[in-house]
């Protein structure tokens, strides 16, 4: 593998998210090389013809909910099933949110933020696909509710390469990028929404795929409670060689003397040098004018290989960042308002990883059909051991999931009074089905609550598979939840809920070839309001005549065109959902 391709596959694993087609619409789809992040090519015809009557979504199955454990309502986000669903951030339209109102296409790695001066007033992000249909790529979705969540008006972030307003053209990522992803966003106390996302371009690969290229850091700026786009503000440009990824963000409401800055932590991914070292930090930086400009990034340790910053802020204005490296997981701190790091402290050392490739027998993390298929023979959508971080008035708290001497992967929640001494790692709960991961935290009103997926209702469940597949191979149906553990004693003790309504099962082939549902979901806390958001695949249309696969139902001819209809039917419904506790 040449240096140029190494690079491409090491962001392609943190950007499987995004749908590669030709710059020119009118281009067909290519079966994907296993470098380029796309899933959605070699959507061979399973229908006669695209007038078939589409079949009934039936993946998500409903479960009366137990005794105790009644879930709260349930709300679609993204509702691109009804014209003019989509609308522009100045009220106006354009060709590609008409598309997106009606295209029922794909949407994952939701972030979630509810503002703590009205907050009945929410807000989620999303990666979107939606714009494929006429950009031919992926951007970042917008979805504001200000009525606690029960509505939502959809749309996009400015910028995206058809936007035709006055705020796209404005925008710095206009001409520089071509897709976008990776979404994380906050609020200050005054209603000011900030929202961090990466923006990039493709290329050709000498090694013979496509690779990513000049990917580089956002932060989009919202006034008035996140009604009024204000701007977009280049935290990081990358380069041909150095690509920006994964940026989180966060906004000091300490109501100290750093009260209102901005923060956003990031990975750099770049190759070793000719020597063999490693240039992959993770990099810092913040704002003091309201993410109008962000200061030279500053990296947050010498650790190398760093995955997934975390980042939070307490109550004294500390920041902290949680991120992974290697099988170790480690809190950064800062005191001085993000100018300097501490030596990160180590919370977790010599975990036993959940992650995805665990399940392959040596065939990567991605499993699916045709490039990639797998040695182990199951389908599979990817999922890794992740930390996340908190801070209030108890301590610091941070959370993992990581397996456990049955194989089962289970959450640890550790806490500190100040980011230096920890406590014992603790189980969140006992019960002994079922893989918990992808944990998130947050914490406001002396309640600390995680959110997290949870497969203890799976029917093939086996601490030795991946959620949501069968030994041999098969569908079984509806097998994941999203749950929430809640904490009102500085995390000593855990209650959970289910917040679903139904199972979701995440192999399911979209966007084609591999399944992708996204690295994260998302919780956020302002005193005793607390949203979760997640992907679901309730709305998702199987392929009719074979339940048992993870075929979706894509009436189409060889190679289909991005904006054919046939992608339309509901086969690539994935769709955000979100809940108010």
């Amino acid at each position: 593998m040449t240096r140029r391709s190494a690079l491409a596959g090491l962001l392609a694993v943190a950007l499987t998210a995004l749908v590669f087609v030709p710059a020119d619409p009118a281009a067909r789809l290519l079966v994907d090389s296993g470098v380029t992040p796309s899933r959605i090519a070699a959507l061979r015809p399973r229908t006669a013809a695209p007038t078939v009557p589409t079949p009934e979504p039936t993946p998500g199955i409903h479960v009366p909910p137990g005794p105790g454990e009644r879930p709260p309502r349930n709300v679609q986000v993204t509702r691109d099933s009804r014209a003019g669903s989509y609308v522009r951030t100045d009220g106006g339209s354009d060709a590609t949110l008409s598309a997106c109102s009606t295209g029922r296409r794909e949407q994952n790695e939701p972030t979630v933020a509810v503002d703590p001066r009205r907050p009945r007033v929410v807000v989620v992000g999303a990666n979107d696909y939606c714009s494929a249909i006429t950009t031919g790529d992926a951007w970042v979705g917008f979805y504001r509710s200000t009525d606690g969540g029960r509505t939502w008006t959809d749309g996009l972030v400015p910028g995206y390469p058809t936007d035709s307003s006055s705020a796209g053209f404005a925008s710095p990522t206009r001409g520089l990028c071509s897709a976008a992803a990776d979404p994380s966003m906050a609020f200050d106390n005054q209603g000011r929404l900030f929202y961090g996302f990466i923006c990039f371009d493709r290329s050709e690969d000498p090694g013979g795929g496509e690779g990513l290229v000049r990917s580089s850091t956002f932060v989009a700026r919202y006034g008035d409670h996140g009604s009024r786009y204000v701007g977009t503000t280049l935290v990081a440009r990358g380069t041909p060689d150095r690509n920006e990824d994964k940026i989180n963000l966060t906004v000091d409401r300490s109501g100290g003397r750093f009260d209102g800055r901005v923060y956003a932590a990031w990975v750099e991914l770049a190759e070793p040098t000719d020597e063999g070292v490693p240039q992959d930090p993770m990099l810092f930086s913040r704002s003091s004018d309201h993410g109008a400009t962000f200061g030279r990034p500053i990296p947050v340790s010498t650790l190398v290989h760093p995955r997934f910053p975390d980042l939070a802020v307490g109550p004294d204005g500390t920041v902290y960042v949680a991120f992974r490296s290697g099988n170790t997981l480690w809190v950064g701190r800062s005191t001085n308002g993000g100018r300097s790091f501490d030596v990160p402290a180590q919370v977790a050392a010599g975990i036993v990883p959940f992650d995805s490739s665990h399940f392959s027998a040596g065939s990567g993390e991605d499993c699916g059909i045709g490039p990639f298929r797998c040695k182990s023979g199951l389908i599979f959508s990817r999922f890794d051991t992740q930390a996340a971080v908190t801070a209030d008035e108890s301590g610091v708290h941070v959370v993992w999931n990581e397996r456990v001497g049955t194989g089962q992967s289970k959450l640890m929640v550790r806490s500190s009074p100040d980011g230096s001494v920890w406590s014992e790692p603790r189980q969140i709960d006992t019960v002994s089905v079922g893989h918990q991961y992808f944990p998130d935290i947050a914490a406001g009103g002396g309640v600390i609550t995680v959110v997290f997926q949870d497969s203890r209702r799976d029917p093939s469940y086996s601490p030795t598979l991946p959620p949501g597949v069968t030994r041999n191979g098969k569908n079984p149906g509806g097998a994941v939840d999203v749950f929430v553990a809640q904490s009102r004693d500085g995390g000593a003790t855990w209650v959970e809920r289910r917040i679903t309504t139904r199972r979701s099962n995440f192999n399911y082939l979209v966007p084609g070839l591999a399944p992708f549902w996204g690295d994260y979901i998302y919780v956020s806390a302002v005193r005793r309001t607390v949203h979760v958001a997640w992907t679901d695949s309730r709305d998702l249309v199987p392929e009719p005549e074979r339940r048992r696969s993870f075929r979706t139902y894509l009436p189409c001819p060889d190679e289909p065109f991005i904006n054919d209809p046939c992608l339309s039917q509901g086969g690539s419904d994935q769709n955000i959902y979100s809940a108010r506790l």
